[in-house]
């Protein structure tokens, strides 16, 4: 399947369905399973300035070609060999390439990952709420193992139904997620490499994070529900990420708006109040301050780019 650009509209919140139904309709071929999808991308130029968020686990596989990728508050390099992980509700925004690329691409909804969740030992949790290992360079070797398992994947995906189908994609992604899993968080002897104090206060400020930051901005808020203070949240925050932690509250609730912005039809006035600002005045100037863009500014450069 070769896409010159994906199309410009593709920058909403999108499940799983949603991208299975996009590249099937792109490619003629069928991937009707609700769950889970397998994609391949050629020759992806540009993104609009509108991030995407996607309701679910994307794993995708640089095969060709390099560029550039943000993922959450940092941007990468990418090149052949990286593997870049969107955790769910994980936004994805300025994608490059400098020269043509070709990403395989795997995703697979909520209720599927949580089904695999308990039968890898409690590693997964690690994996999509690290923000350090969003894109890493494989090896050779490890590349094509990954590609084996994704390639697998989509065969399987695209096959006639049956009692069992399911039952085998869920088997294969859970292997695919050991393979992934060891590279980054298993030693050679076999030990399970333990998250850090500070990994564990960053993993679990940014799920608070996420389930709050529509309401909350304010550090002393997660500080508090995480039992430390909030000049030592920042501080790991700052060491770990190299944002403090409002700033990373900042990135979430800027691309919630953003996203609102680009997709709805809802008014700056009610996209304010589902912010939980105090007017639409210092919504506006909260969103300029960190975007360089008023919010009508930035609505209408989204709407004529789609």
């Amino acid at each position: 399947m070769t896409t010159d650009r994906l199309d410009n509209d593709f920058h909403r919140t999108y499940d799983i369905t949603d991208i299975s139904r996009f590249f099937s309709r792109r490619s003629g071929n069928s991937n009707p399973e609700k769950y889970a999808v397998y994609y391949e991308v050629d020759n992806a130029i540009n993104r609009t300035e509108a991030p995407i968020r996607v309701l679910g686990l994307t794993i995708g596989l640089c095969l060709e070609g390099e560029g550039e990728v943000g993922i959450g508050v940092k941007k990468y390099k990418f090149s052949k060999n990286s593997l870049m992980l969107l955790s769910p509700n994980q936004f994805l925004h300025s994608l490059s390439s400098s020269s043509p690329v070709k990403i395989m691409a795997i995703g697979c909804n909520l209720e599927l990952i949580e089904s695999i969740m308990p039968k890898i030992s409690g590693l997964l949790p690690l994996l999509i709420h690290n923000p350090i290992e969003s894109v890493s360079l494989l090896s050779d070797e490890h590349s094509l193992d990954i590609q084996a398992y994704m390639k697998l994947i989509g065969e399987k995906l695209k096959a006639p139904d049956s009692p069992l189908k399911r039952t085998k994609i869920s088997n294969l992604l859970q292997a695919l997620l050991c393979e992934i899993i060891e590279k980054h968080y298993v030693s050679k002897d076999g030990i399970e490499r333990p998250q850090t104090r500070k990994e564990e206060i960053l993993s679990k400020f940014i799920i608070e994070v996420l389930q709050n930051f529509r309401k909350e901005r304010s550090v002393a808020f997660y500080a508090d529900r995480m039992c430390v203070t909030p000049k030592h949240l920042s501080a790991v925050a700052k060491e770990i990420t190299g944002h403090t932690a409002s700033e990373l509250i900042d990135h979430y609730v800027i691309m919630e708006a953003k996203i609102m912005l680009a997709e709805s039809a809802l008014t700056i006035q009610e996209i304010s109040n589902k912010l939980n600002f105090a007017n639409q005045s210092f919504f506006g100037k909260y969103f300029k301050h960190l975007t360089g863009y008023s919010p009508s500014v930035f609505r209408k450069m989204a709407s004529t780019q789609s």
